[in-house]
């Protein structure tokens, strides 16, 4: 499906037989793959006469795009058209003893993970899917707060491409102006000492009407916030050569304290009172920051309360 829509990416018009030429293919079969586009959710005009097309330009991932970017040389880059999890393919690649650093993107996840157990929708050539992998010799013990640092990584990134007002959301959600824009899994495969973290991060680019209908929160796209599309290539560079310095950072032993001061300036809840869920349980209070290993403070009448991160979701009220 990838080369059909490479050559569609232009958004021009190209003959089936053309299509068919270009791809070593009959001209059937160039209708049935541009059948499983439509049923992906791509939109394929057809005019009689002129062939087909689909009604905006595509900027796909690339290699050779991220690495012009400043993808680091050292990161290995995967990219399957689609996939379920882009984090259960870098779970396998690491079962297979590969070499990390690493870095898998997709352009179509079609069962993502997020928080809670819920599903994350990308859309197809969309938004952005990326799993990066990297491996920490010390063990699991210096990973604590790195999903915390990955935020600052993001939202800084968001900064710099002209968004306004980014913020992170305790423990794993970047929002821009109170609507969520960017989410972030971290999954550990330990061994022994050795301990591999999965950092998985979907951010929305270009919303479909698919992904709006699905939603049941307040929510924002990078298009939206821009005025333009960005190219999705630029972007994922962008925030793994963050991840890379961040990553290096816990590896020697740094770790949330140097990034403890960044997140706070990003905090969207701080001083605010918030309800937080904890299984069938929850608690009322005002939210007061982070302390130095990244567990949220929650004042109640009880006093300041430790909450670290898992199966916990934070509303204000």
């Amino acid at each position: 499906m990838r080369e059909v829509l490479k050559l569609l990416s232009d958004s021009k018009f190209h003959s089936g037989e053309a299509l068919g030429e270009a791809l070593g293919i009959t001209r059937a079969a160039v209708w049935k793959r541009l059948k499983k586009i439509e049923a992906a959710g791509i939109a394929v005009h057809s005019v009689k006469g002129r062939g087909y097309r689909i009604p905006e330009p595509l900027v796909l991932l690339e290699e050779s795009r991220l690495r012009a970017a400043g993808l680091p040389d050292n990161v290995a880059v995967d990219i399957p058209f689609d996939t379920p999890s882009t984090n259960d393919v870098l779970k396998k690649k690491i079962s297979l003893g590969a070499k990390l650093p690493a870095l898998v993107i997709t352009e179509h996840q079609t069962q993502g993970k997020g928080r809670r157990g819920r599903v994350w929708e990308s859309g197809v050539a969309k938004n952005i899917t990326m799993s990066f992998a990297w491996q920490f010799e010390q063990g699991p013990s210096v990973v604590e707060g790195l999903s915390l640092a990955v935020g600052v990584v993001i939202a800084k990134v968001l900064r710099d491409m002209g968004v306004t007002n980014p913020g992170l959301k305790w423990p794993n959600d970047i929002h821009v102006d109170n609507h969520k824009i960017c989410g972030i899994l971290l999954e550990l495969v330990a061994d022994q000492d050795v301990c591999r973290v999965i950092i998985g991060i979907g951010l929305n680019v270009e919303s479909t009407p698919e992904q709006r209908a699905k939603v049941d929160q307040p929510w924002t796209d990078l298009t939206s916030r821009l005025a333009y599309t960005p190219d999705r290539n630029e972007v994922i560079a962008n925030i793994t050569k963050g991840l890379v310095d961040v990553c290096e950072a816990f590896a020697s032993g740094e770790g949330i304290a140097k990034y403890h001061a960044q997140w706070q300036a990003f905090d969207v809840l701080f001083n605010q009172p918030v309800t937080v869920y904890m299984g069938n349980r929850q608690q009322s209070g005002i939210a007061r920051g982070i302390d130095m290993n990244g567990a949220l403070r929650l004042e109640t009448e009880q006093g300041i309360e430790l909450l670290h991160g898992g199966e916990i979701s934070v509303r204000k009220q």
